[in-house]
């Protein structure tokens, strides 16, 4: 009787379990990384298309970018400490206008932007017309201060030398204040929640984009002081001794540890995005080059998404080279947290659409729908876009993009 009352209670959990409705498919994610300044003097016909300081040419600029088929979009929050915001912490955005001219090609294209006293506040309403529309609202936050050109270097550094990062043989580098002092913490924490109170519901770390950084810059007492505790040893001369970049890589995962418990202490949900150049074949060169000890922080759980960068493919096989490589990363990232994989416009990493087309002989649109259907056939979470600026995914590469993210690509593929 007992082993009747047992099979016909498992029956009826059958019945309950096959009753309830299936889990949502999760859509395929297209993540559009933008930046206000990449419209700055875009013209048609002599007139200028997007006025980057209002509230209504970020409206036309989202308009633009939509037509990729994003359902991220990934807004600049500064370029270097030149805040795209009116920041209470960071000073580099007042009198002081950010020149359009100081680009490497000193070409003028607009004459003077204001970025920090611009109203309304553009990112804050950049961010709400992505909620308005259904998208993902985000920031796409570079890890750095300068942004190679030296000329945005922050009024907080300027203000704390006492902060600056220096070399092994103590030669300060005021490119960056250096992550080893808890005053240097608070304050990027401090910047972190003026991007959370402007509506980020994602916050995407570029860890290509950091000013020339690496754990060469980060002979500072308490990180040194901190090396010798820990290895009993004076800190190595060579910059990138295995041993200490590792130990510097673990500034930066402290620094995303307080983001998330930071976050989750003031009752925010954030997405937490890091994105690694070189990512695959797998080696420590992330952490020598960058400090971005990714895979330590997917095992913590510090991160929600991994944006794959670049990978090193194989010119002589690109598409089946580029997807074993993302094998590789999803073998880290599989169950742990979401992987974007690149289609990207630009070519920074000599490893874009460019490189690809190079390759293969096709056009940026095939290459373009060949990367994002073997992004979706690994089972990856979506792709990214670096960086949807004005025509640079010209018409026939954002409707072919649009119609994957609309047809086949628009949920991930069930593995």
């Amino acid at each position: 009787m007992r082993h009747l009352l047992l099979i016909a209670l498992g029956v009826v959990a059958a019945a309950e379990l096959a009753a309830q409705p299936a889990a949502a498919p999760r859509r395929f994610e297209v993540a559009a990384w933008v930046d206000h300044f990449d419209f700055v003097g875009c013209r048609q016909d002599g007139k200028l298309l997007f006025d980057t300081e209002t509230a209504e040419g970020n409206a036309k600029i989202l308009d633009h970018v939509q037509e990729t088929g994003a359902t991220t979009i990934l807004w600049r929050n500064c370029a270097g400490a030149t805040m795209r915001y009116p920041s209470r912490l960071e000073s580099w955005h007042g009198s002081d206008p950010l020149d359009k001219r100081h680009v490497p090609s000193n070409v003028p294209l607009y004459g003077w932007v204001r970025y920090g006293n611009a109203r309304p506040d553009i990112l804050e309403s950049a961010l709400a017309r992505c909620r308005e529309r259904g998208l993902r609202p985000g920031v796409h936050w570079p890890f750095e201060e300068n942004h190679w050109a030296g000329f945005t270097i922050g009024g907080w550094n300027l203000e704390h030398p006492q902060f600056w990062s220096c070399t092994s043989d103590g030669t300060p580098w005021w490119g960056r204040a250096s992550l080893g002092f808890p005053e240097v913490m608070r304050h990027k924490l401090g910047l972190f929640d003026e991007l959370l109170e402007r509506g980020a519901q994602s916050v995407f770390i570029d860890f290509f984009r950091n000013g020339g950084w690496s754990p060469a810059y980060e002979y500072t007492e308490p990180v040194k002081e901190a090396y010798r505790k820990q290895h009993g040893a004076e800190p190595p001369a060579a910059a990138d001794d295995p041993q200490w970049c590792r130990h510097v890589a673990g500034t930066v995962t402290e620094l995303l540890r307080q983001m998330r418990t930071h976050a989750k202490a003031n009752g925010r949900q954030v997405e937490i995005l890091v994105g690694i150049p070189g990512i695959a074949p797998l080696s420590d060169r992330p952490i020598i080059t960058t400090g971005a000890d990714w895979q330590t922080w997917v095992r913590e759980g510090l991160v929600d998404t991994v944006v794959i960068n670049s990978v090193n493919f194989s010119r002589d096989d690109p598409y089946g080279s580029t997807k074993a490589l993302y094998e590789q990363v999803l073998g880290v990232t599989r169950g742990r947290c979401k992987v974007l994989c690149p289609v990207s416009a630009y070519n920074y990493h000599n490893a874009g659409v460019q490189e690809y087309m190079k390759a293969t002989g096709e056009d940026f649109a095939q290459v373009a729908t060949r990367l994002t259907e073997l992004a979706w056939e690994v089972g990856a979470d979506g792709i990214s876009l670096e960086c949807v600026d004005y025509n640079n995914y010209p018409a026939a590469v954002r409707e072919a993009l649009r119609g994957l993210a609309e047809g086949k690509c628009k949920f991930v593929k069930a593995q």
